[in-house]
């Protein structure tokens, strides 16, 4: 696209949470900026949409990212700001004031919380405004003050700001949410996102098909600053979904909090993507209990329309602690994710289960409980993916209050906003937890535990890393938990060889090694090699006490 003389330019950043996917807001945010005819004529919205960058990389591709934002010499650059970008774009920002000092800076995105701001944590960044909650009219009314003059900065809901970059923020009134998706463009249908973007190799789109939640998760911003979820139209939806596969796209992903909040519309959605006859994977999160018969049939029968049709459906059961789920707003209790996974398992649905490890509340002994049932729980199923991740301290969440309450302490020196200890659960303790997660993890996701060729109607008579497991526990007539300890005491000296963060005092870095380097440094070999050479005399003769 040709840049007029006469556009200033607004250059909207993102920085994807994964390799393949790409952020959606900051073209939700262009899309409605442009419905006004004078901004459309007066700015430049270019996007830059960038995958993961990991800490490794940071420094190489922080540098490639900065010369592409100073060949632009943008009036406006805005960050679209999450956990896992928020300190690339704290180093960006500074490069961009050092090279391009007049350039106004714009941070937003779920990271840029109304308390955060007027505690002033974000006041020694570079950074001229904020905007917090939902941001396509805050965005849309800066652009016209920047234009025009009006409205008045402070008018701007949601907006927070300074001058000259320096100093406190001024915070304005919080911005009240769209009552239907339906306000804002579709960034799809009207050709805002960019083309290259949906031709990259493997690409995940991102779809809506609603905001907010049906849950108030002390722990998650879903909810935040969204008194009630406002909903997407079926036929929108689905326009939307045959557009992305036009273009190729392939994955798709729901980025809703629960996307079956409402069964009528959830049904809906996946009717009409049977009738549309659509190919591709989908991924869906799904809040334990928030299912029928009819609905995972449907998911059943949306996969058996291609060989690629696979649909998969996160869902989030944190631990099976009731009581530690209640004090959390999330009282679900068993039984509900019981019956759920009865549904997926018959209608052949793979889940991917997320547990939170290190909730308030809950001690090693309670985390094991949880470890030691879902192993049992998937020992004869295909139909899963175990993900465990580190219990977070996210801005602007109920959960920092009562982290305040059980002393919790939080640090981002390796991860954002990961716990660290608590009274209940000591550094030792957790550092055991994040190494028994982190092994659970490696044979859990294993391709010779269980892999998807049930979907395909295939069966493998390899012998597979679940079959090992239970043949070494039984062998020894121990829990999964102590085999569990037992590997983690073997892997360690084999990992110190290679200098691996798993054996290292402190483990740094141990959500990303589950998923980075786990399966690179853990090889299948050693995994049965290990699990075999357990006895029962051998084990319990050799371990200290």
């Amino acid at each position: 696209m040709n840049r007029s003389h006469k556009k200033k330019t607004a250059l909207l950043i993102g920085i994807a949470g994964s390799n393949n996917a790409f952020s959606l807001s900051l073209y939700s945010i262009k899309a409605y900026a442009q419905t006004d005819p004078e901004i459309k004529d007066k700015w430049y919205m270019p996007v830059i949409q960038h995958p993961l960058i990991i800490k490794i990389q940071a420094e190489n591709k922080l540098k490639i990212l900065s010369d592409q934002v100073i060949a632009q010499k943008p009036d406006l650059v805005a960050f679209s700001c999450y956990m896992w970008n928020s300190k690339v774009f704290e180093k960006l920002a500074s490069i961009i004031r050092r090279e391009l000092p007049s350039t106004l800076i714009l941070w937003g995105g779920p990271e840029m919380t109304t308390d955060y701001i007027l505690e002033g944590l974000y006041d020694d960044y570079e950074a001229d405004f904020c905007i917090s909650g939902e941001g396509e009219l805050t965005f849309l009314e800066l652009l016209r003050n920047l234009t025009q003059g009006n409205p008045q900065l402070s008018e701007i809901k949601g907006l927070s700001y300074r001058t000259n970059g320096k100093g406190a923020f001024k915070v304005n009134e919080k911005r009240i949410p769209f009552k239907s998706l339906l306000e804002i463009p579709s960034p799809f249908l009207n050709n805002v996102v960019d083309q290259d973007v949906l031709k990259r190799k493997g690409v995940e789109a991102n779809l809506e098909t609603q905001r907010g939640c049906t849950l108030r998760c002390s722990y998650c911003v879903y909810h935040k600053d969204m008194g009630k979820i406002s909903y997407n139209s079926v036929d929108r939806i689905i326009n939307e979904v045959i557009y992305v596969c036009r273009q190729g796209v392939k994955r798709i992903r729901f980025v809703d909090a629960n996307f079956s909040s409402d069964l009528d519309h959830a049904k809906a959605v996946i009717k009409a993507l049977i009738k549309e006859n659509i190919e591709a994977e989908i991924m869906f999160e799904l809040t334990p209990g928030f299912i029928d018969e009819e609905l995972a049939a449907l998911f059943g029968e949306f996969n058996d329309l291609h060989d690629l049709n696979a649909i998969t459906l996160g869902i989030g059961v944190q631990t099976i602690n009731y009581e530690v789920l209640k004090k959390m707003r999330r009282g679900i209790r068993l039984k509900a994710f019981e019956k759920t996974f009865e549904l997926l398992e018959k209608y052949k649905i793979y889940a991917k289960i997320d547990l939170i490890i290190g909730l308030p509340g809950e001690d090693i002994q309670s985390i094991q409980r949880t470890l030691e049932y879902f192993l049992d729980r998937l020992r004869y199923s295909s139909a899963h993916l175990l993900c465990c991740h580190v219990m977070r301290g996210l801005p602007g969440t109920e959960l920092l209050t009562i982290a305040k309450e059980h002393k919790m302490e939080f640090s981002s020196k390796y991860e954002p906003h990961e716990l660290i200890s608590s009274p209940l659960l000591p550094r030792k303790d957790m550092l055991k937890c994040l190494r028994m997660t982190a092994v659970i993890f490696r044979l859990v996701n294993n391709e010779g535990w269980a892999n998807r060729e049930f979907i395909r109607g295939k069966t493998s008579q390899k012998v597979t890393v679940r079959d090992a497991f239970f043949a070494a526990r039984e062998r020894m007539g121990i829990s999964n938990i102590e085999l569990i300890e037992a590997l983690i005491e073997k892997l360690i000296p084999e990992l110190k060889k290679k200098n691996s963060k798993f054996s290292q005092p402190d483990f740094p870095y141990a959500e990303s090694w589950w998923w980075t380097w786990s399966k690179m440094e853990i090889s299948d070999k050693l995994i049965f090699d290990l699990l075999n050479s357990f006895e029962y005399e051998n084990f319990f003769f050799s371990r200290p006490g």
